[in-house]
């Protein structure tokens, strides 16, 4: 991929072409939805940080991506500012950005009608139907069926027992369509940025998240670690090269098992991303870290403090989170 510099220097100039600058995006967004999303947080002055969230979640980009999205819009502006047709960008191979162009400009830009056909939401409606009265929950492969069941079940209105069947329907439907994304990776350890595979498992840990906050509203405490535990089970393995994504699910859990009254085992989890990210301070040294692994880093410092938390300070531990302090406190200057 070639990325182009564009700079507005106040005098029309014809800005060349470039490789492919397509991205992918959500089930249920558009590209146009994301272009308008970024143009309001430019004018309401929304923090980098918000920005980040809601592209790497809401829309599923992989940071590198959704910095070139950032890109796009900006240079889709500065295209349209030109004054010359030829400066349109092109639809297919630089999608952000022409859509950025049309907009800026006032004119039409196609909007695919998002959401789930008529025969997913049937069948989604279906699994559900199933659960209300206590048949045993079943599964789906269909990732768009799950995330319509999970939709639908957080959306409910119904309580106590029936509303956990619903939940647990949709946690079921959640579970077996990431195992069918995972086993079409084969051997890969996770799945490869920007794929259909990375999308689909942002959305289905974001509905894990969703359909977990249920449980946390009943009585068992249990179904919620349990539902943390498909996040985790979902980021690790679609999403595992994400040390953002990885250090969320892994403190979010150490939390709920703290909660839950087990001390022990969320100083496991602790362990295990202090294990895997303290590599990061090395890495960074001498440079600074990107906006992910500022993320990363923030839940390394979290694990430490959870350490401290449960088992008492020691001098490696005050040592590695004045480090980690120190490296975050540098990235935001």
């Amino acid at each position: 991929m070639i990325l182009s510099i564009e700079v507005d220097t106040g005098h029309a100039q014809v800005v060349e072409w470039t490789d492919d600058l397509s991205v992918r995006l959500a089930r249920g967004t558009t590209t146009r939805s994301l272009v308008l999303f970024l143009r309001a947080a430019d004018s309401e002055g929304t923090s980098r940080r918000d920005v980040l969230t809601v592209l790497t979640e809401r829309f599923a980009l992989p940071f590198d991506d959704a910095r070139l999205a950032m890109d796009r819009v900006t240079g889709g502006v500065v295209r349209a500012a030109s004054g010359i047709p030829e400066n349109e960008p092109d639809p297919v191979k630089d999608p952000v950005a022409w859509t950025s162009y049309r907009l800026e400009l006032g004119l039409p830009t196609a909007d695919e009608a998002p959401g789930p056909s008529p025969e997913e939401r049937a069948a989604a409606e279906a699994l559900l139907a199933g659960a209300r009265p206590g048949e045993p929950s079943r599964g789906t492969e269909d990732v768009a069926v799950a995330l319509e069941v999970a939709r639908l079940a957080v959306a409910s209105r119904e309580r106590d027992s029936a509303r956990s069947r619903l939940l647990v329907q949709a946690a079921t439907s959640l579970s077996v369509a990431a195992e069918a994304c995972i086993a079409r990776l084969g051997e890969q350890p996770c799945a490869p940025e920007g794929s259909q595979e990375w999308v689909d498992g942002v959305a289905l840990a974001a509905a894990a998240r969703q359909v977990t906050a249920g449980f946390a509203d009943l009585p068992d405490p249990q179904l919620e670690e349990r539902g943390l535990g498909l996040v985790g089970r979902i980021v690790t393995r679609l999403l595992g090269q994400c040390h953002a994504f990885v250090g969320r699910a892994m403190i979010e859990s150490a939390r709920c098992i703290q909660r839950n009254g087990d001390p022990s085992q969320a100083a496991g989890h602790a362990e295990a991303v202090l294990a895997d990210f303290k590599v990061l301070l090395d890495q960074f040294e001498s440079e600074d870290p990107a906006d992910e692994y500022v993320i990363a880093l923030e839940y390394l410092l979290a694990a430490i403090e959870l350490l401290i938390e449960v088992r008492g300070g020691s001098a490696e531990l005050t040592a590695l989170a004045d480090r980690t302090k120190g490296m975050l406190a540098r990235s935001l200057n």
